[in-house]
């Protein structure tokens, strides 16, 4: 590329309006010196610095009204909302004058940090809606020093946006590794979870899953309940799945009020018991939940999915081998084996009257058994799960009959 030419042309074409560049009235003619600052015009050096990049494409004069209106159209009023920013990048388009923001900021933080706390929070609100719309593959180290230190100006924006684009029923969502990620940001979660639930409709099964688990242990448990109910009103229009993870979470927090209508909806339909057994595991291997599950819920649970899979090596495999359903039935007995409440043994002896747990008459039994030496031997401690199923088995508790329930 001949930069000599394009400094005349540039020159040629922008001098007489250098007035309106340098105070950002004439934001337009910024986009282009823009992306050129944040790299996006391969024809130019990516090792130059942003401002030298700048000086390739416009005399020393002009490039210094470029900057100056960077920083001056941080002040103005009339840029995009982040809602019609998140509207906009739904439906893959971007506002450009994105890009003449992200350049000012940029050479702000660089001056200092503490400018970019004297910028108005309705422009830094509208430019973190811009950092995840307008991709240039620059870093934005105002972004990484907000987002470290002052994370309560990060999280209004991030949420509104995100809200913003789901509503207009987005597929890809960007920076959701904040929520979803390996490594997510729990203050991200905790601002922002209850929003994605009641927005995300069409988002899959396995993530409505995840994200439902993140409100069980970051979200006002009240709220959340609120979300669900809000999610169940017009439950004929979710998928089979979904329908599943949202009627087990309203009743995991209120279980007196869903109780009949999810085990009226789970039957005995292989895929819902089997959706409600893995995540009900899931949630009773965690102790930092904002909800207890009770003996009563698991007893409950049990007389669901329990009957559906005998204590036997059957047609899915060997228990604690290939049989991930069985070894997950036991997890739930588990949770009652080590369940601190002394009255434990009287909610057993029910759950051993129920016709359909006859199978597991030996398991129940154990648990007993369990409970009684808890209540009256000091210092009794109950084993780990490998040497509880270790026990079950070598007193003969795990062979049970196969029984019509038995799903094939």
């Amino acid at each position: 590329m001949d930069f000599e030419l394009t400094r005349k042309e540039n020159d040629e074409l922008l001098l007489s309006q250098i007035e309106s560049i340098k105070t950002g009235e004439n934001i337009r003619a910024l986009i282009p010196f823009a992306k050129a600052y944040l790299g996006m015009f391969y024809v130019i050096d990516s090792k130059l610095e942003p401002k030298e990049k700048i000086k390739l494409l416009a005399n020393a004069e002009l490039a210094e009204s470029v900057f100056a209106g960077f920083l001056a159209c941080l002040d103005q009023s009339d840029l995009p909302s982040v809602t019609e920013i998140g509207h906009a990048a739904a439906i893959k388009k971007e506002f450009a004058e994105g890009y003449v923001i992200l350049a000012g900021l940029d050479l702000l933080a660089k001056k200092s940090f503490n400018n970019i706390n004297n910028v108005d929070v309705d422009v830094i609100e509208k430019a973190i809606a811009f950092h995840f719309s307008n991709k240039s593959g620059y870093s934005d180290i105002w972004f990484e020093y907000l987002f470290s230190e002052h994370k309560e100006k990060v999280l209004p924006a991030l949420s509104q946006y995100w809200v913003a684009m789901l509503k207009n029923k987005t597929t890809y969502l960007p920076g959701k590794n904040l929520v979803l990620g390996d490594h997510p940001d729990t203050e991200v979660i905790r601002y922002c979870i209850l929003s994605l639930l009641e927005s995300w409709t069409q988002c899959k099964a396995k993530t409505l899953s995840h994200m439902l688990f993140l409100a069980f242990k970051y979200s006002e448990i009240n709220n959340f309940l609120n979300v669900c109910e809000h999610a169940l009103e017009h439950d004929e229009m979710l998928n089979e799945k979904t329908r599943l993870y949202w009627l087990t979470a309203a009743y995991l927090i209120s279980p007196d009020r869903y109780f009949a209508r999810l085990s009226g909806y789970v039957g005995r339909v292989k895929l819902k018991v089997m959706l409600l057994l893995d995540f009900v595991v899931l949630l009773s291997k965690e102790h930092e939940l904002k909800i207890t599950l009770s003996n009563k819920v698991v007893i409950q649970i049990l007389r669901m999915v329990a009957p559906i899979f005998p204590p036997q090596h059957h047609i899915y495999g060997t228990l604690g081998e290939l049989d991930i359903n069985s070894k997950n039935v036991m997890v739930l007995f588990y949770y009652l084996a080590c369940s601190k409440d002394k009255g434990a043994g009287n909610e057993i002896k029910i759950l051993r009257k129920a016709r359909v747990m006859k199978i597991y008459s030996g398991v129940i039994d154990n648990l007993l058994k369990l409970h009684i030496q808890k209540n009256n031997e000091h210092g009794f401690t109950v084993p780990n799960f490998d040497e509880y199923l270790e026990i079950l088995v070598k007193e003969n508790c795990l062979q049970g009959r196969s029984n019509k329930f038995d799903l094939r």
